[in-house]
């Protein structure tokens, strides 16, 4: 289950964004602001239709 504020990559199209709403009961319908796009696109996505984008962590420095 992802959460409102997550980042996540849309599978059919590889698009990456933000989920700004999470409606239910399950089956869960995420709605996505896409990061690309003027103006803003939002769709809508099952839960498996998304996959995790990792964030990037800093490199260490010693």
């Amino acid at each position: 289950m992802w959460a409102v504020g997550e980042v996540v990559q849309d599978r059919r199209t590889g698009k990456t964004g933000e989920v700004i709403q999470v409606t239910g009961p399950a089956p869960f319908i995420y709605r996505v602001k896409l990061y690309e796009g003027e103006p803003p696109i939002v769709i809508y996505r099952y839960g498996d239709q998304l996959r995790h984008v990792p964030t990037a962590t800093p490199a260490r420095t010693e």
